[in-house]
């Protein structure tokens, strides 16, 4: 709103205006992909994780061929943050889910399981984020 109401009630410079436009697009975005999130519900079960809202999704944990879970630091020294985990099933779109959201621990064992299961080959920064949490998935520890 505060760079579109210059361009709405005043004329400004071409530059002004482009720069104004921009940070109008920007924050509108923003504004979109925000009300989608509150908008939109996860429903964890046994075999799926359902993302239920306007751009909802379905990830089957048979299926999992995606996961990365990672660690967004507040501070220089990591000691404070969120995570996020990032899970996708063939055919589907990618379902993320931070650690805001109430059973976060669940849903990342859940899918740290089904990645077992399915023998899904880990990033060195997943498995790194999930012993952080306690959780180990056989056959992708580090040998040191």
């Amino acid at each position: 709103m505060l760079c579109g109401l210059p361009l709405a009630l005043i004329e400004v410079n071409r530059w002004v205006a482009l720069v104004l436009g921009a940070g109008f697009v920007l924050f509108a975005v923003f504004f979109v992909r925000t009300a989608l999130r509150q908008r939109t519900r996860y429903v964890f079960g046994p075999d799926t994780l359902c993302a239920d809202g306007p751009a909802g999704t379905l990830v089957e944990w048979s299926r999992l061929d995606r996961l990365k879970l990672s660690y967004f630091s507040t501070k220089r020294d990591r000691s404070d943050g969120w995570m996020q985990l990032a899970v996708g099933s063939v055919g589907g779109r990618l379902v993320r889910v931070d650690s805001a959201l109430e059973g976060f621990y669940d849903v990342v064992e859940r899918a740290a399981r089904a990645a077992e299961t399915v023998g899904l080959p880990l990033s060195v920064a997943t498995r790194a984020n999930l012993r952080s949490m306690g959780i180990s998935v056989a056959e992708q520890e580090e040998t040191v």
